[in-house]
């Protein structure tokens, strides 16, 4: 009988835990549906409710927290039945209220740090693209006051800030182990006023943080989340800056470096008319941070990052291709000029997100859709500000390029038109969809877009246009493939720079495939 006992002791003991989790788990769901239900309902905003979020964190043992919602954003819980919409534009004088409030804060802080207004312009290039900024000089170049202004202008957020040495460990970031989760044998961070939960972030003397430290920001700079084994938190962080007086290199470091997409060296400059010129700044503030009267609120400022990541500010075929050739210019050049550098590149990753930097940089000056001269931005991401040597490398790549393929503008444009209505074709998922009235409509509003202009080659591509305009839906996919080789074709006995032939000579194989694979 004894033994009978003690078994169902320990039964009992082993099962009460997974009961007492499953009973939480239970409750967290009809919680959540009902907070869900009530505020897709009335259209207001979604919060996770202090209730509904203990009882999660009882239930997996882990301690978590979705990123914080600005209050003016409002989040409404898709359908599933809801299909995208087209992209909508986005109302220019929207876009040139939120250009007024950034170039108003922009201005403030160059009268408060004089001498950089090229970082500061970098530094909300970063910020409203999302990403981090990394600044390099010797002691005492007022890094830390530039950060601090930077900060002041977005009200309401939260920033942590922070010296890193070698002996800083991941719980000084990331929050205190929690004493309770210790005891069952968990090491979970306690993330609540860490840097996990702020919206931006100045880390001072980055790289003397030992290699540890800086492998576990990885997941936080890049992905936005804390991933400490069984512990994955969603961050808050918008964007941060790290300072340091030099640059050691480590594997470890040249991923770190890549999460920093700009950054910016600080010269010493001992001129005595600026040294006076500060000095009389000085006088004013003495050191201390000043809020300006226009800010930006975390809603406007998740409205801008919003729109930089997205086609709503439209990006041609044209510029996106001028920006890869200036990449691979910059990469060739720097490799040829640099007798230490014949290993340097930019990642793909890098590359992929300049038009991220284009888009921010329309949004700055006001307009609703990057244009060619957009491309001059380019150097705050792919050059190191303050060193003249690369960026005039940079200019004069930026001038060649624009000469260079000036003379093929139009065939490049008509050439991106027809990679467009290819693309439209490798979209759909089978036959079927191939043949909706969906896509015969796309095709030929994608080919509207053909450029009319003077000379034999348009005179033959506007009469393909019209030819193809007069198709019916039940015959036009054979057709199109006929179109676009054409198109190839006199694009390539009329272009006249190398790189725009090979470019629709990849085209053309592009074509032959798909009309092989569809039309076989």
């Amino acid at each position: 009988m004894l033994i009978i006992l003690n078994a169902t002791e320990e039964i009992i003991t082993h099962i009460t835990p997974f009961v007492v989790s499953f009973i939480l788990l239970f409750l967290y769901g009809v919680l959540h549906e009902v907070s869900m239900d009530q505020s897709s309902g009335s259209g207001q905003k979604i919060y996770i409710h202090p209730l509904e979020e203990s009882v999660l964190s009882l239930a997996t043992g882990k301690i978590e927290q979705p990123p914080e919602v600005p209050q003016e954003v409002v989040i409404t819980p898709p359908r599933a039945e809801e299909k995208p919409t087209a992209v909508e534009m986005v109302p220019v004088e929207k876009i040139k209220a939120l250009s007024e409030t950034i170039n108003a804060c922009m201005t403030f802080i160059n009268k408060q740090v004089l001498g950089r207004s090229e970082i500061v312009k970098q530094a909300f290039l970063a910020i409203l693209t999302g990403e981090h900024q990394l600044i390099i000089s010797r002691t005492g170049m007022a890094k830390s006051l530039l950060a601090r202004q930077i900060f002041a202008c977005f009200d309401g957020a939260q920033v942590f800030e922070k010296q890193l040495t070698k002996d800083t460990m991941p719980e000084n970031l990331f929050g205190a182990y929690d004493i309770e989760a210790m005891k069952k044998g968990k090491m979970i961070h306690n993330v609540e006023g860490s840097l996990v939960l702020s919206h931006f972030a100045f880390l001072d003397e980055i790289f003397d943080a030992n290699d540890m430290l800086l492998r576990a920001l990885l997941s936080i700079l890049n992905e936005k989340q804390l991933v400490n084994g069984e512990q994955i938190v969603y961050s808050t962080l918008h964007s941060a800056i790290g300072a340091a007086n030099y640059i050691r290199v480590t594997e470890v470091l040249e991923a770190v470096l890549d999460r920093f997409l700009y950054k910016s060296f600080i010269p010493e400059n001992k001129d005595l008319y600026f040294q006076y010129s500060i000095d009389r700044i000085y006088q004013e503030h003495f050191g201390k941070v000043a809020i300006p009267e226009r800010r930006l609120t975390l809603g406007e400022l998740a409205f801008a990052k919003k729109l930089v990541q997205s086609k709503q500010i439209p990006i041609s075929g044209y510029v996106l291709f001028l920006k890869n050739y200036i990449i691979k210019k910059y990469i060739e050049e720097t490799r040829t000029m640099i007798s230490d550098k014949k290993d340097f590149t930019i990642s793909d990753r890098k590359s992929a997100k300049t038009q991220d930097t284009l888009r921010a940089h329309a949004l700055i000056e006001g307009r609703q859709e990057v244009e060619e001269k957009d491309l001059e931005s380019l150097y705050y991401v792919i050059c190191t500000l303050g060193r003249e040597e690369e960026k005039i490398r940079f200019d004069k790549i930026l001038s060649a390029t624009k000469n260079y393929f000036r003379q093929d503008r139009a065939i490049l444009e008509n050439i991106f038109n027809a990679i467009g209505i290819l693309g439209t074709i490798q979209s759909c998922r089978d036959n079927e969809s191939l043949k909706s009235d969906r896509v015969f409509l796309d095709i030929k509003a994608k080919l509207e877009k053909v450029t009319r202009a003077e000379g034999s080659f348009f005179e033959f591509i506007n009469k393909l246009r019209q030819k193809f305009m007069a198709l019916t839906r039940d015959t036009f996919l054979p057709e199109t493939f006929t179109l676009l080789d054409n198109i190839a074709e006199a694009s390539l006995k009329d272009a006249k720079a190398r790189e725009t032939r090979e470019l629709i000579a990849s085209f053309r194989d592009d074509v032959f495939h798909e009309k092989k694979k569809i039309l076989a």
